[in-house]
C-alpha cells in the first residue's frame, strides 16, 4: 500500500517540476497594500515611511495615508523585503513578503512605541519589546501557519515550537506544560469556541477519548493570526487553565481571489474578496469535506474505519466609517465517522472489534462591532450562538465465534450496546473596553452565557470487558472482568444554566518597567460559584535587548459538561482552582537571534477525579502541582533561513487523595526537544523539517489473566490495571519534512506542498494494544503519513 502514496507523491512532484520550468513572455505583476497600526492603540499611523525591496532591485517607497494605508500596484511580482519606519516607534522589518500576479494582497504591520526606549528595530515576529505579557506569549501570522512543517492543511498541527506546548501529531490537539488537551482555553474572533477539533471521542478505546480530537476545522490559511499564551495571562480571559489560543480568521482583501484545492483526502473551495453587495463590505467563504478513508485505503490501515468531515466557515466584514467596523462570523463543521464489521475483519487477529458509528453538528455564529471613541478608547461587542449535536454509538462484533469462511452477514454482531447523547446550546455576549490614561492602558469588560444541556447514556444490556482497573467495582473480588450494567451506566443531565464574568485590568507604565493588575470576577449558576481572580504581572526591560517578566494568578477551570453528567451522586461538580507563578526572560543578539526561557509553578486543587469504567463517581477531591521550564532558541528569517528549537522540561504530579498517593499526571512528559528549519530557496520553492523527541507518557502497570470465563464459554483473556500512572511508555522521536511550491501557469497560481508526517514511521505514543481473545500485547507502529495538496488560485 506505501507503493501508492509514493505514486501520489511521484505526481505532484512531476507537476512542480513541469511548472518550474514553464517560461512566461512577459514579467507578471500584482500589488499590496501594507496596513500600519500603533500596536498600543490599534489606531492607524499617518505618514509612516514603507519600503520593500526585490532582490538587487532599487527600493519602492510610499508614506501610509490617513487610515495608515501604503498602496503599491503595478509592481514585479516575487518575494520583497518590507521595511517600514515611523516617529516615535521601534522599526519593522520583514522578509519574504510575496506579491502575487494580478492581485492585490493586504499585510498588517504593527508598530511597537518606543516611549523612552532607544531600540532600533524589530525583525520579524519579534515581541520581545512588548511592555506586557509573558516572554513565553507567541504569535504565527498567515503565512507561518500555512507553509508548518508537519501541519498539512490543520492549524492545530502547525503549532509546533510554541513555548511548553507539544504534540505528537497523532491528534490534532495538543497538551501545554503537562495539562490535557482538553484544558486549552481556545477563542475564535474573541469568542469562546471548544469544538475547533473533529473525532473528538467520547467513548470507545481510552487512547482516543483521551486524544482530544484528530483534525482541526480551519484550514492553516483560513487564519490571519494565532496569539498562543503557556500562562499567565491578564484577567480578560477564563474558564480554562492549560494554555490560551487566540485564532484570527483571516478576512477578505480587495481583490476578488477564487481557489480549488484538492489532496489525497478531498476538496476544498474558496472566494475572497468584494462582496459584490455593499462596496465596503469583504466576504471570506471556505468550504472542504475530507474523506480520510480514502487516506487510509492509501497507507494500508483499513481497520480504522471512515471519517468524513465537512467544514463551511464564511466571514464578512463591513467597514461602517473610519472608526466603526461590523464583522460577521459564521461556521459550519459537521462530522462522521463509521466503523462496520469489514472495518473489524481488517484487524490483525480481531484487535478492534468495536462496532461504532458517531455524528456531530456543530456552528458558531456571531457578530463582532469594533468601534473607535475619540483617542483613547475602544470598545468591541461580541454576540454568539454556539450548538453542538453529538451523537455516539458502540457495539461489538465476535468473529472469532464463527469459522474464517462465515460470510459477513452471519458473523455474530451486538450493534447500539451504548449511546452516548450530548446536546450543547449556547447564547453569549462579550464586551470589551480599553481606554488609554495617564498610568497606561486601562481594559474592562464583561462576558454573559446562557446555557443549555442535555446529555445522556444508555446502555441496553449488560457488557463484559475484560480490561479494567482494580478500583472498577466487582461483586466478587477474584473476577477477572467486569461488567457493565444499564444500572450503573445509564444517566441523564438536562440543565440550562447562566455563567457571568467582569473583568478589569489597569497597567502601568513608567520608563522601562509595566505593571500590570487585573482581577476577575465569575459566577456559575450551576455549581452555584462565585470565584475571584487576582492577577498581576511585571515587565523590565533591562536593554535594548534583554527582558524580563514575572507573572502570577489564580485561574479557575469549568468542569467538562459531558462530567458533570457523572458525578457522583448527581452533586454538581465544581471549578478546578489553579495558581500560576512564571519568571522568565527573553534576550535579542546577532540583528535576528532571539532566546527566550521561562520557569514556571503550578499549584491545582479541587481537581475532577473519580473516573472508573463502570461508575458514575466523579467528584472535586483531586490536588495537584506542576513545575518547570521552557526554552526557545530563533533565528528568524533571513536570506531564507529560519530556525527554531525547543526545549521543555515539566514536572507534573497528581494526588486523587483516595489512599493511593501522589502519580504522574497523565500528560507530564519530563522532557521535549524539537529542531526545526525552513529555507526560502526563492519564490517558487520552500523547504523544511522538524524533528522532535518526546519522553514517554506515563502509563499504569497491570497483570494479565487468562481463561477467566466459566467452563464452555469462549475463550478470553483479561488485563487489570493495579498500578497508577507508575510505568512509562518508550521514549520516541520523530521527523516530518515539507516541500512547497507555487508557481503561475497564465492566469492561474498553482500551489503544490507535500507534507509527510513521521517520515520514519515511529510509534507516536508507545500504547501497547491488548488483545482479550489472545491474550497478546501489541505495541502500535507508527506510520508515515503523506499528507500532499494541490491548490489552483485565480485572481482578477
Amino acid at each position: 500500500m506505501a507503493s501508492s502514496w509514493v505514486k501520489h507523491l511521484l505526481s505532484i512532484c512531476i507537476l512542480m517540476l513541469m511548472t518550474s520550468f514553464s517560461t512566461h513572455a512577459e514579467e507578471t505583476s500584482g500589488g499590496i497594500v501594507i496596513e500600519v497600526t500603533d500596536a498600543k492603540t490599534n489606531r492607524p499611523l499617518k505618514n509612516a515611511s514603507v519600503s520593500l525591496s526585490l532582490e538587487q532591485n532599487d527600493e519602492i517607497k510610499r508614506a501610509t495615508n490617513e487610515l495608515g494605508n501604503a498602496t503599491f500596484t503595478d509592481i514585479l511580482t516575487g518575494l520583497y523585503q518590507l521595511s517600514v519606519n515611523s516617529d516615535g516607534y521601534v522599526s519593522a522589518i520583514e522578509s519574504n513578503i510575496r506579491v502575487s500576479p494580478n492581485k492585490v494582497t493586504t499585510y498588517q504591520v504593527r508598530l511597537i512605541p518606543t516611549d523612552d526606549i532607544e531600540v532600533v528595530s524589530v525583525f520579524g515576529n519579534n515581541r520581545s519589546y512588548q511592555t506586557e505579557g509573558a516572554v513565553s506569549n507567541s504569535y504565527m501570522n498567515r503565512e507561518q501557519l500555512r507553509s508548518a512543517v508537519g501541519g498539512g492543511s490543520d492549524i492545530l498541527r502547525a503549532l509546533d515550537g510554541m513555548p511548553g506546548l507539544t504534540s505528537t501529531g497523532e491528534f490534532a490537539s495538543f497538551t501545554v506544560r503537562g495539562r490535557g488537551p482538553r484544558d486549552n482555553l481556545i477563542y475564535v474572533d474573541n469568542m469562546p469556541f471548544d469544538k475547533v477539533v473533529h473525532f473528538d471521542a467520547s467513548i470507545g478505546e481510552l487512547e482516543d477519548v483521551g486524544g482530544g480530537g484528530r483534525f482541526s476545522i480551519f484550514a492553516p490559511n483560513l487564519i490571519a493570526g494565532a496569539e498562543f499564551s503557556p500562562g499567565g495571562w491578564n484577567a480578560a480571559y477564563g474558564g480554562k487553565s492549560g494554555s490560551l489560543l487566540q485564532l484570527n480568521v483571516a478576512e477578505g482583501k480587495s481583490s476578488p481571489t477564487a481557489s480549488l484545492r484538492v489532496d489525497i483526502a478531498g476538496v476544498e473551495v474558496g472566494y475572497e474578496g468584494p462582496s459584490g453587495i455593499h462596496k465596503d463590505t469583504t466576504v471570506l467563504f471556505n468550504a472542504r469535506q475530507l474523506d480520510f478513508g480514502r487516506l487510509f485505503d492509501i497507507i494500508g490501515e483499513n481497520d480504522i474505519g471512515t471519517p468524513v468531515l465537512t467544514d463551511v466557515i464564511l466571514k464578512t466584514v463591513t467597514q461602517i466609517d473610519d472608526n466603526n467596523k461590523l464583522s460577521f462570523l459564521a461556521l459550519y463543521t459537521p462530522e462522521d465517522y463509521d466503523r462496520d464489521i469489514e472495518n473489524v475483519l481488517e484487524s490483525e487477529e480481531f484487535q478492534d472489534v468495536a462496532i461504532t458509528s458517531a455524528t456531530q453538528d456543530s456552528a458558531l455564529y456571531g457578530l463582532t462591532w469594533a468601534s473607535f471613541i475619540g483617542e483613547k478608547s475602544e470598545v468591541s461587542t461580541n454576540v454568539y450562538y454556539r450548538t453542538s449535536d453529538k451523537l455516539s454509538v458502540e457495539g461489538e462484533a465476535y468473529p472469532d465465534l464463527v469459522p474464517p469462511e462465515t460470510p459477513i452477514e452471519d458473523i455474530p454482531v451486538r450493534e447500539g450496546l451504548l449511546t452516548l447523547s450530548e446536546v450543547e446550546e449556547e447564547f453569549g455576549l462579550r464586551l470589551d473596553f480599553q481606554y488609554f490614561n495617564d498610568w497606561g492602558t486601562f481594559t474592562s469588560g464583561v462576558e454573559l452565557s446562557r446555557i443549555d444541556l442535555s446529555f445522556g447514556q444508555t446502555l441496553t444490556e449488560d457488557w463484559l470487558q475484560f480490561i479494567y482497573s482494580v478500583d472498577d467495582f466487582r461483586p466478587d473480588p477474584t473476577q477477572r472482568y467486569i461488567v457493565l450494567t444499564p444500572d450503573e451506566m445509564n444517566a441523564a443531565y438536562d440543565v440550562d444554566t447562566t455563567r457571568a464574568a467582569l473583568f478589569a485590568d489597569q497597567l502601568f507604565e513608567l520608563d522601562a518597567w509595566s505593571f500590570n493588575i487585573g482581577v476577575r470576577y465569575e459566577y456559575d449558576e450551576l455549581s452555584d460559584q462565585h470565584m475571584y481572580s487576582p492577577r498581576v504581572g511585571a515587565n523590565w526591560l533591562f536593554s535594548d535587548d534583554l527582558r524580563f517578566s514575572a507573572n502570577a494568578g489564580v485561574y479557575y477551570q469549568a468542569p467538562r459538561f459531558l462530567d458533570q453528567t457523572f458525578a457522583l451522586a448527581g452533586e454538581p461538580l465544581q471549578y478546578e482552582k489553579i495558581t500560576h507563578v512564571s519568571l522568565g526572560g527573553n534576550y535579542d543578539f546577532a540583528d535576528n537571534w532571539n532566546v527566550l526561557g521561562e520557569f514556571y509553578y503550578q499549584d491545582l486543587s479541587d481537581l475532577v477525579v473519580g473516573d472508573t469504567r463502570n461508575e458514575n463517581a466523579l467528584t472535586n477531591a483531586g490536588t495537584g502541582e506542576g513545575y518547570g521550564f521552557d526554552a526557545v532558541l530563533t533565528r528568524y528569517l533571513l536570506a531564507g533561513w529560519t530556525l527554531n528549537a525547543t526545549y521543555s522540561y515539566n514536572n507534573g504530579t497528581r494526588d486523587d487523595n483516595d489512599g493511593v498517593g501522589e502519580y504522574d499526571a497523565d500528560f507530564n512528559r519530563p522532557h521535549v526537544i524539537t529542531l526545526g528549519a525552513q529555507w526560502d530557496i526563492n519564490e517558487h520553492w520552500k523547504v523544511g523539517a522538524r524533528w522532535k523527541y518526546l519522553t514517554g507518557n506515563p502509563t499504569d502497570s497491570y497483570t494479565i489473566y487468562s481463561d477467566v470465563l466459566a467452563p464452555n464459554e469462549p475463550l478470553r483473556f483479561s488485563q487489570e490495571y493495579f498500578g497508577r500512572n507508575d510505568l512509562r511508555n518508550d521514549n520516541f522521536h520523530q521527523l516530518n519534512v515539507r516541500v512547497d511550491y507555487q508557481n503561475n501557469i497564465g492566469p492561474v497560481l498553482v500551489i503544490a506542498f507535500v507534507d509527510i508526517v513521521n517520515l520514519l514511521g515511529t510509534s507516536s505514543n508507545g500504547i501497547a494494544d491488548f488483545n482479550p481473545r489472545t491474550g497478546s500485547i501489541e505495541v502500535e507502529e507508527g506510520e508515515a503519513v503523506p499528507i500532499i495538496g494541490l491548490k489552483f488560485e485565480t485572481s482578477w
